[in-house]
């Protein structure tokens, strides 16, 4: 008697069914290629993938924009590749980001559609919004409280937040890490928020980073298989696989807590009399905010906290990183102390810390700042762009829907243009004294390209330039000692993420003289 055949496990039928509906959405996407390519144009050269997956295995993890420049090396300036039916290409060099991100910056504007992104909640990033009117109008909103000529309304609040951090230096070097998340998380939520105690902005430093590395995770091509295959965000979480699903559910708890309840703080405070010493940009969109019953009040409330959002949750970290990588630089090279400390002396003197009206007098701290932005490319591969439409370039057919990522580490690391580009060498910005504007500047990568350009990075430049000078102003940084008193040989080391942090290091920091103290 034979043994009745038993009905397969419901794990393996949607196991089949999720593979099944894989084969035909690639052969969809196959056939309609084809149907947009009539002239039979090549795909821009890159590795040979696998049937189906395509490159997906060969998208690196870690330290993605080494592996890049080195496809970019062996297939030139475009590298095109395929990760499940996703097109991705790579752009290696400063003329083809121009040439593309720039020039052709209406097909080349838009951003992904990430399941991922939509499942974590922070759909009110303008950052992910497609180019067009509401971009236009969120950019020109944040504008207002970030553009070159209204910086100097918060020099009161750096001034006073970089006098804290020199004064924490001076009771607990050792703790430098921690007072430089604090001082520039600080300022960024007395900028945005106008909030002034620092427990209520620990915590909510604290769930601003939580996000911004869940949102570069999430975004990381082939980290996630859900963005890939988008069906799989329909997947019950108990599926095999599937465990993503109750992480993001924590991650948009979060995102709720930073993104809405953050303004609302904001509302109740002005509500009820407590307004902050100095203007933030909250509390300014709140003063202007339509009456009750207006019917753009809805609509004003929502761009107003989602701006404010983006200012808290993307306005540190990057900043953190630079100098985190800085400090490591100038324990590394104590001739570059030197040489700023005897600039700060003749300019500045002794009688006082130097502020951002002494920027033009400082070229060799500002080439300091640039040297530090190029060496320790913070945002090494930024977010995609994604083509709006299908485009033909120098005889290549680039489908609708790429991702588009310019590699701006191999951009500021390339030695045709920086000589010895792996040594930290401020004096290759400057030429007879000043600021040699001959060099390129890492403005051109370190802050995206075309219509994605960072609106922030004003403020960065600013908060940048002040925390360098005083800090040079006052201290010395020097490697570690083992126990024999010798110098720890220092190294850059960086965590495997898309915006590139130092790993946690030590260093000693001492004041100057005796004489420095009086500054702060």
């Amino acid at each position: 008697m034979s043994r009745p055949i038993l009905p397969l496990s419901l794990g393996v039928q949607l196991g089949t069914l999720v593979a099944c509906a894989l084969l035909f959405w690639c052969f969809r996407r196959w056939l309609d290629r084809k149907a947009r390519n009539p002239r039979g144009l090549p795909l821009p050269p890159g590795p040979k993938g696998l049937p189906i997956v395509g490159n997906l295995f060969q998208l690196p993890q870690k330290d993605p924009w080494l592996e890049y420049d080195r496809m970019n090396r062996e297939y030139g300036d475009l590298v095109y590749l395929e990760a499940v039916g996703q097109p991705i290409l790579i752009l290696g060099s400063l003329e083809k980001a121009n040439e593309i991100l720039e020039r052709k910056s209406s097909k080349y504007s838009d951003r992904p559609v990430l399941p991922a992104l939509q499942m974590i909640d922070v759909a009110w990033s303008f950052s992910l919004f497609q180019y067009g009117p509401e971009l236009r109008h969120y950019r020109k909103t944040f504008h207002q409280y970030f553009n070159a000529n209204v910086i100097s309304r918060y020099q009161p609040i750096l001034d006073e937040e970089v006098t804290a951090f020199l004064r924490k230096l001076h009771k607990s070097p050792e703790l430098f890490l921690d007072h430089t998340r604090d001082l520039l998380g600080y300022a960024i939520m007395r900028i945005a928020y106008g909030f002034d105690d620092p427990e209520v902005n620990r915590g909510l430093l604290h769930d601003g980073e939580t996000m911004l590395k869940a949102f570069v995770e999430v975004s990381l091509p082939g980290r996630y298989l859900v963005n890939d295959i988008p069906i799989l965000r329909h997947v019950p979480a108990w599926f095999p696989g599937a465990g993503f699903k109750a992480r993001f559910a924590e991650l948009a708890q979060v995102s709720r807590r930073m993104h809405v309840d953050s303004f609302e703080r904001v509302k109740t405070n002005l509500e009820n009399g407590r307004r902050s010493a100095h203007p933030s940009m909250a509390a300014d969109l709140v003063d202007k905010m339509p009456n009750e019953g207006n019917p753009a009040r809805s609509k004003y409330n929502e761009v107003a906290q989602d701006v404010c959002a983006v200012a808290y949750a993307a306005g540190a970290d990057t900043m953190i990183s630079t100098l985190f990588a800085l400090f490591l630089a100038l324990a590394m090279h104590p001739e570059v102390q030197e040489k700023a400390q005897k600039e700060l002396d003749s300019v500045i003197g002794s009688g006082r810390l130097p502020t951002l009206n002494d920027q033009k007098s400082l070229p060799y701290i500002s080439a300091i700042v640039k040297e530090i932005s190029r060496w320790h490319t913070v945002a090494p591969i930024g977010l995609p762009h994604v083509t709006a439409e299908d485009d033909e370039y120098n005889g290549y057919f680039i489908p609708k829907g790429t991702y588009v990522m310019a590699n701006s580490w191999a951009i500021l690391h390339d030695p045709n243009v920086y000589d010895a580009p792996e040594k930290f060498n401020p004096d290759r910005f400057m030429k007879d004294g000043a600021l040699d504007p001959t060099v390129r500047d890492p403005g051109v990568a370190v802050f995206g390209y075309g219509r994605r350009v960072c609106p922030g990075r004003w403020l960065s430049d600013s908060t940048l330039f002040l925390v360098t000078a005083c800090f040079l102003s006052v201290y010395n940084v020097y490697p570690p000692k083992d126990d024999s008193g010798n110098s720890i040989p220092l190294k850059i080391e960086v965590a495997p993420a898309l915006v590139s942090t130092p790993l946690p290091f030590k260093c000693n920091i001492r004041l100057r003289s005796s004489q420095h103290a009086h500054l702060f």
